[in-house]
Parts: C-alpha cells; structure tokens; sequence
C-alpha cells in the first residue's frame, strides 16, 4: 500500500507518505526480479473466492489519488506491466487532500486525470466521500460514503467500481457490514485486518529504503507488525537498524505545488 509517489520534504510531509519516485521504481523492479506476479484486481478478487493464484501474486494499491501517483507511479508500472488500484474520495476530486493540516495538503487527480489513469490499467476503487473516519458517522452519513461515492466513482471514470479502502484503516463490524451490503467485491484496511471485508496490507512509505522493504515482503511481517505497535520505540530502534531512506529538507521541485 502507497500513498503519494512524489519527492516531498519531510517538512511538507511528516507522516512519511510520499515515496520518492526512484525509490518507487526500484521496489517494483525488485518485485519482478524477486519472482512476484503482479496481479489485477479482477484476479485479486477471484483468490479470495478461492481461485487459484501464483505463490507470489502481489496486487499494488495507493490510497487518496496524490497527482504524482498520475505523474510518476502510473508511468512506472505500464513500463514494467504492472496493473495496481487506486482508492480515491470522491467528493475530493481535483481537490486537495483537506483531512490534513493545511500546511500538509497536496493536490488530487481530477476527473480527467482519473479516466487517463484508469485507460492505463490503474483500478479505481472508493476510498469515502472526504476521507471521513467512517466509524465516527451517522447511518445517513455512511451511506453517502459506501454507497453514493460508489456510485459518483463509476460516473465520473466511466467504470464500475468494484472494491473499497477505509480512511484511516479504520473500521468496525458496522461499517464492515456497510460496504459488504453496498455491492462491493472486497475492501482493504491496513493493519487491523478482519478476513473478508477488511483484507491487510504492507504500508510503504518514504522512509523505506531497499532493505526495508524487502523485510516487509516477509510473509511474517505483518505479524511483527503489530506485535510492534504496542512497543512504539521497539519498531522505531528496528528501523533505525534497518536504515531509513533519506529525505529531502526542502523541495527543489514539485510538479504540481501551487497548480491547484
């Protein structure tokens, strides 16, 4: 799971979620040479059905719809072959990512921006209406974010809209059952996975170096994971062992700062 793949300082981004995109490139590459078989969503769904998939099948996905995931990841991977999906808030398109502070926000794949990504073999799935915390809503409320945003997606990339991803990784047994109920064919949280509609994912982030991110390949890592997060320092002393990616101090370039 990505978020944003852009050259980002760490003063614009604190939380780590712009993955630079040499690196990103990098970490694809090695997926390939590492025998990983990317597959699509289509495909992804079919495995949790039960059907059959390679050893090593990995599906790529990047949450909020960041325009460098336009302007560097999706070039990237239709060079190399590799479909992925993109889970966007449909009420923020051609926005900015106004969940955050403002000093933190960066701008959103319009709608045109989305149907070309879309052409290129990037999925579209929902990811709410604002990037709300859709356990903190209303019943009315969660409607407009599973079932409306749904049905806003599939018009605007002409497409339909066929899995989801919480905002924040956050959901309970309520907002579980929401999704499921509105038609989609699965969703993703991050690291508070529940088999069925609230499927796990690795996060990678800025400061992932090579090294790092193969570790996250492991098969047992996600497992250290969250033992981890009840010792916070413990996953921080383990990073700084592994080496961080460095980052940028202030930005010498960003595509798309002051367009929007």
């Amino acid at each position: 799971m990505y978020h944003g793949i852009e050259r980002v300082s760490s003063a614009r981004d604190p939380y780590g979620m712009f993955v630079a995109p040499d690196a990103f490139r990098q970490q694809v590459e090695h997926l390939l040479e590492a025998g990983y078989v990317p597959i699509d969503e289509t495909t992804y769904a079919a495995a949790l059905r039960g059907a059959d998939v390679p050893r090593k099948a990995v599906l790529i996905t990047f949450d909020d719809g960041y325009v460098g995931v336009g302007e560097h990841a999706a070039p990237i991977l239709v060079s190399l072959g590799v479909p992925s999906v993109l889970y966007v808030p449909a009420g923020l398109v051609g926005g900015r990512s106004d969940w955050l502070a403002a000093r933190y926000r960066h701008p959103l794949l319009s709608a045109a921006e989305l149907r070309e990504v879309s052409a290129a073999g990037m999925a579209i799935g929902a990811h709410g209406f604002d990037h709300a915390d859709l356990t903190r809503l209303g019943d009315a409320d969660l409607r407009r974010q599973v079932v409306e945003t749904r049905a806003e997606l599939a018009r605007v990339v002409g497409r339909p809209v066929r899995s989801f991803a919480f905002p924040y990784g956050a959901h309970d047994a309520r907002v579980r059952l929401a999704v499921e109920r509105a038609g989609y064919d699965h969703a993703f949280a991050v690291h508070d996975a529940v088999p069925g509609f609230a499927n796990g994912r690795v996060d990678v982030n800025a400061t992932d170096t090579l090294r790092s991110f193969r570790i996250k390949l492991h098969r047992h890592y996600p497992r250290a994971r969250l033992a981890t997060d009840r010792v916070p320092l413990l996953r921080r002393k383990a990073h700084d062992l592994v080496g961080r990616a460095p980052r940028v101090e202030c930005d010498t370039h960003e595509s798309t700062g002051g367009a929007r």
